[in-house]
């Protein structure tokens, strides 16, 4: 049985806090993934006292995760100032995460600046990046949780065996699951990074996947549901996040809409893992 569902903030992209948090409760969701990048948040100050203010006046079921911002931002990069912010961004969601009482903050592990394929010097900045951040990860109670990307010819993390070596050199690092990255490559692919990252898996983006077309919406979707069987299959029962980008749906959606379409997707989820 999941123990816990959510959704990404990014979903109500257009949206103000108040309504995103009302969201989980009307959506029957559990928890939220708060990405900082939420405009209503991030070009509004960022004030941290008003975030915990909105969380207080919209209690919820379980733990908030946290994305720590990718926008822009690339910790692999070739630009120095580039990796400077990243990295700060990273550790301000550490931090972030903690004082929210968050569960988990996913990373992601950025990539090589050229569009080519990524070379030793790329996955050395990878690897410095990741002892840049250990001493936040390591002092905090939060997962520090990094995420697989999907198969462009510039990316990092885009395999099993990958994400098996940077888990297997850091007992403090968790990993973030995205089915829908894995969707080009199949199923026997989704349930390798399952059986590599077994027991380190702290979250597990979910949606649906048409063709090109990613992050759609997993009720009806083929290849969300068959990534529900082989989650179930292999026995996970813990958060799923619903990341969906509501410009992948189509015409544009009201907020009833939006909320209706978590909904939907929150009972598909309950029901194939129930």
């Amino acid at each position: 049985m999941v123990m816990e569902i959510s959704f990404s903030t990014m979903f109500f992209h257009d949206h103000p806090l108040d309504l995103i948090f009302d969201a989980v409760r009307i959506s029957g969701a559990d928890t939220l993934e708060f990405w900082p990048e939420t405009p209503d948040w991030w070009l509004s100050g960022r004030s941290e006292d008003h975030l915990a203010q909105v969380i207080r006046q919209h209690p919820l079921p379980a733990p908030l995760s946290v994305h720590a911002p990718v926008l822009d931002l690339n910790p692999c990069s070739i630009n120095p100032d580039v990796v400077r912010a990243s990295i700060s961004w990273i550790q301000f969601s550490i931090k972030l995460a903690e004082s929210l009482k968050a569960k988990v903050c996913t990373i992601h592990p950025g990539r090589r600046t050229s569009k080519r394929p990524p070379a030793d010097l790329d996955y050395w900045r990878l690897d410095q990046m990741l002892d840049e951040i250990a001493p936040y990860a390591e002092s905090s109670r939060v997962s520090v949780s990094i995420e697989n990307m999907e198969p462009q010819v510039n990316a990092l993390l885009t395999t099993p065996a990958e994400i098996s070596r940077v888990l297997n050199e850091r007992d403090w690092l968790s990993f973030t699951l995205d089915s829908c990255h894995v969707a080009s490559r199949g199923e026997e692919v989704l349930r390798e990074f399952l059986s590599v990252a077994e027991g380190r898996i702290a979250n597990v983006h979910l949606s649906g996947a048409s063709g090109s077309v990613m992050h759609r919406p997993v009720k009806g979707n083929p290849w969300a549901e068959k990534a529900l069987d082989i989650l179930g299959d292999g026995g996970y029962d813990g958060l799923i996040t619903l990341e969906i980008n509501d410009l992948s749906v189509g015409d544009p959606l009201t907020a009833e809409e939006k909320i209706r379409m978590i909904a939907d997707d929150v009972r598909v989820v309950r029901d194939h893992l129930s």
